[in-house]
């Protein structure tokens, strides 16, 4: 029972501290976005170099790389070194719990602990990522509205950020200002496309890398992908829909055919 309970404590005073950073990163990621958009808006290139967040993809060590990339696709704007100090933090807390609880209570709650933070921040991606997809079909539209007017791919993309809500808003401040920074519009879509596992910002990555080299029209692919993105959607909703169907069917011809 002491283990069980020491185990509880250790749980809770985990999850407490998980707490305060997840709402602490939340808030900090907010102020950030809403202080870098107006950067951009006033074209203040310096302030925003100095902004402090790089968003530098090519961390050498994987599995800070893996980590960062499961915090990122989360929303939340955390410079690398600050996943490195929580994995430092957090390997610190191992001795630290096999020496008050024992071995294999401390085994059992470092992995509890592992496992729960895994899905936290995998459901989390989840959400973000269904909420992306489906704010892209609106967002394409917009910056194939200001492509028509004569701006380029960059002045569109933060043009219609500035219009969406978040977390698309957030997604594409922040490529704007990596832009503004000195990357490719192409490969910062490359990027984000890998760290959050969405193949339509692969698409728009190779379009403006096509456009780049040869030339084309950008809201004809722009406008063709939100199409493709709504067809999609559809075909999925029939497709549940028509699940749902099968399923009531079957669970009223097993109760039906059941004996009495």
């Amino acid at each position: 029972m002491s283990q069980l309970a020491s185990i509880g404590l250790f749980l809770a005073a985990v999850a407490a501290v998980f707490g305060a950073m997840l709402l602490w990163t939340r808030a900090r990621t907010r102020e950030r976005q809403e202080d870098v958009l107006m950067r951009l808006r006033a074209g203040d290139d310096a302030i925003i170099a100095a902004s402090g967040f790089g968003e530098d993809q090519t961390i050498s060590n994987p599995v800070l790389r893996w980590a960062c990339h499961l915090v990122w696709r989360t929303g939340a704007e955390t410079e690398p070194a600050m996943v490195a100090r929580w994995m430092i933090a957090f390997a610190l807390l191992v001795p630290i719990a096999l020496v008050l609880m024992g071995v294999l209570a401390g085994l059992v709650a470092i992995g509890i602990v592992l496992v729960m933070t895994w899905a936290v921040l995998s459901r989390q991606a989840a959400r973000q990522r269904a909420r992306i997809i489906e704010q892209l079909p609106d967002f394409l539209e917009s910056v194939a509205r200001v492509l028509s007017a004569g701006n380029s791919l960059e002045e569109a993309l933060i043009s219609a950020a500035q219009e969406s809500n978040e977390p698309l808003r957030g997604l594409f401040v922040s490529v704007g200002r990596q832009v503004r920074l000195g990357a490719s519009v192409e490969g910062v879509l490359a990027d984000m496309a890998d760290i959050h596992r969405i193949r339509d910002l692969r698409v728009m990555a190779m379009a403006a890398s096509i456009n780049r080299k040869y030339g084309g029209s950008l809201r004809e692919i722009f406008r063709s992908l939100v199409q493709a993105i709504r067809s999609r959607d559809m075909a999925a909703r029939e497709l549940r829909a028509l699940t749902a169907a099968t399923r009531k069917s079957l669970l009223r011809d097993a109760f039906d055919g059941s004996p009495v």
